[in-house]
């Protein structure tokens, strides 16, 4: 926590740099993880900071250039991607199982596209950030979701989550692309998004799993909250 303290203190001191380069989305595999040299991953700009961690089964990437955050990570769970997929796509309990997420809520549904509205709050050492954001959700069913920000305070945030069988687990692929507008989380968003993204991922592997516990059903939808604060997430039944 201090180390992040003096993060902050150093960045306040420099001059808000951007990039007017755009980012592709890149498709993450366990060989194209393994098998790149490092070299390869390294970009001319000095701001370009990386983060490769392992740590609890989850695999997160965060590079950073002063300009784009560009979030890849992957974890696998021992349910079935049909399990997965209803946790993934319930967006009106995001906030009983992400702690940073405040409310969420479908606002329209036609067919498979969706508009959600997010509020989250998140902590970091002694500064708060409020993120709102009203979200293009487009789904293809037990495969892919889509996101796109269409309104909020991130110049752009777009989101695609994979959702890959294997045998009797599931990997779930995600990567983002995104541009804050508060110029903090320009330099030390490599920092800042990777705990938040670790965390979240791990409240999302834990409800999956807290799920599968209960049996759940896609019923249990409206019942979801009740259990939920019957029983503590880790005292399964």
């Amino acid at each position: 926590m201090h180390s992040k303290r003096l993060i902050i203190f150093w960045f306040l001191l420099l001059p808000s740099v951007s990039f007017s380069n755009d980012t592709d989305e890149v498709t993450l595999t366990d060989e194209a993880i393994r098998n790149t040299p490092a070299e390869e991953t390294k970009l001319s700009n000095l701001n370009y900071q990386p983060v490769n961690k392992h740590r609890k089964d989850i695999y997160i990437s965060i590079q950073n250039d002063g300009e784009h955050i560009i979030v890849d990570a992957y974890f696998t769970v021992p349910v079935s991607s049909q399990l997965v997929w209803e946790t993934l796509t319930d967006f009106d309990n995001v906030s009983t199982f992400i702690s940073s997420v405040e409310s969420s809520e479908i606002i329209n549904r036609t067919g498979n596209t969706l508009h959600v509205t997010q509020n989250s709050v998140i902590r970091f050492s002694v500064a708060t950030f409020n993120f709102e954001s009203v979200r293009e959700v487009n789904l293809i069913p037990i495969q892919k979701i889509k996101e796109r920000m269409i309104s909020g305070n991130m110049r752009k945030m777009e989101e695609t989550t994979r959702i890959v069988p294997e045998g009797n687990q599931t990997r779930i692929i995600y990567h983002a692309n995104i541009i804050p507008d508060i110029w903090i989380l320009k330099y030390i968003g490599h920092v800042f998004i990777e705990d938040e993204a670790r965390e979240q991922f791990q409240e999302i592997r834990d409800e999956i799993i807290r799920r599968k516990k209960i049996g759940y059903r896609p019923g249990m939808k409206n019942t979801l909250r009740q259990i939920k604060n019957s029983k503590s997430r880790y005292n399964f039944p």
